[in-house]
């Protein structure tokens, strides 16, 4: 089953500096990237997301969601302020790329251990903001000779993973990267307390709430792009209805809508609240099936399936739904299909915010 190219609404500003790329598959990991030294070159910045994500999702089987952060090490700024108002604790592996003139012409062993000093600096000023068993990648892309710097790294940090890659054979994603991220995430994901556990646990309202403040979608004009793509699902689920749904603070407020009416609607009565609990796809066969828990009040809609929607950086905002007066089986709900539309909506509602 394909799926069609996200509409492009022409009123919406012009993209955001940070930009998120998907790949398809249930259970995604997340990668956050600061700087262009594992992406390819000559590609637009979500392209170029986008190409890494695609790797990376290939290799373990699962979806991928890669942030891309434009950053310099030799810009002055630093990482915290490179992401400004985003849930960094929501990515499984950071990747910080120290490429170009990093060492600022420095040739001295101790200009270069300054050079690394500096770049610690960054790291762990990060560091905090990040789930507990987040792993950092420094990708060292230079010009200059990049032993000395990669050897002062290691030494000050045994525990850092520092790559050293080749800038000019830099012609696609870098398969050294790709290798190291997939068994980071293989051994993160063995472990207890791991960031994708952490993932699929209820986030903090508070962050929720503002990032749906920042979008500004609540109580704004229908947008004829998610209707469109609300109608698209219902012809492929084969459904009566079918929602993109957000969830402010005491109310949901649906920005499109089929067969329920577009706008608010009572919490008490939405299967979007106990989605966004959760990372992954809720799929309720029967709502009014005595032997299962009533997620919402009895009403029209017996079958519901719905995937959290997400800001770029992970938080979960709302969900996009389908729903129907006729009960069916569960297992007949395509999960993978439903994520892809979530991604959808994500690009069209952020790609232009």
């Amino acid at each position: 089953m394909t799926m069609t190219e996200p509409p492009r609404p022409t009123h919406r500003p012009l993209p955001t500096r940070v930009v998120t790329a998907s790949a398809g598959g249930s259970d995604p990991d997340r990668i956050l990237v600061f700087g262009d030294a594992v992406l390819a070159p000559g590609e637009a910045l979500h392209d170029a997301a986008r190409l890494v994500a695609d790797a990376v999702a290939a290799r373990s089987g699962r979806g991928a969601d890669v942030t891309a952060v434009p950053w310099s090490s030799w810009s002055e700024q630093t990482l915290l302020s490179a992401v400004s108002g985003l849930q960094v604790a929501n990515h499984d592996v950071v990747v910080v790329c120290l490429s170009g003139s990093v060492v600022h012409s420095r040739t001295t062993t101790t200009a270069v251990v300054g050079a690394a000093e500096e770049a610690l600096v960054l790291v762990d000023q990060l560091r905090p903001r990040l789930a507990p068993n987040a792993e950092v990648v420094v990708a060292l892309a230079l010009t200059e000779d990049q032993g000395a710097l990669s050897a002062a790294l290691q030494r000050a940090r045994p525990d850092l993973v520092v790559l050293d890659l080749d800038p000019d054979a830099l012609t696609s994603v870098p398969p050294l990267f790709l290798e190291v991220t997939h068994l980071l995430l293989e051994q993160q994901r063995a472990r207890a307390g791991s960031p994708q556990w952490r993932r699929s646990t209820p986030q903090p309202f508070e962050h929720r709430y503002e990032a749906i403040r920042r979008l500004g979608i609540v109580d704004a004009p229908a947008d004829a792009a998610l209707d469109r793509m609300v109608q698209r699902m219902t012809e492929l689920f084969h459904t009566r209805g079918a929602a993109i749904t957000f969830l402010p603070e005491g109310r949901q407020w649906s920005a499109a809508s089929l067969w329920i009416p577009r706008g608010n609607g009572a919490l008490q009565d939405s299967f979007c609240r106990s989605t966004v609990l959760g990372s992954g796809p809720m799929v309720i066969g029967d709502a009014w099936d005595p032997d299962r828990p009533q997620v919402a009040r009895r009403g029209r809609i017996r079958f519901y399936a719905g995937h959290p929607l997400e800001d770029m950086d992970g938080t979960r905002v709302g969900a996009v739904c389908v729903f129907d007066p006729e009960p069916r089986r569960e297992d007949t709900v395509e999960r993978d299909l439903l994520r892809d539309f979530a991604v959808l909506a994500r690009d069209t509602l952020y790609r232009w915010a």
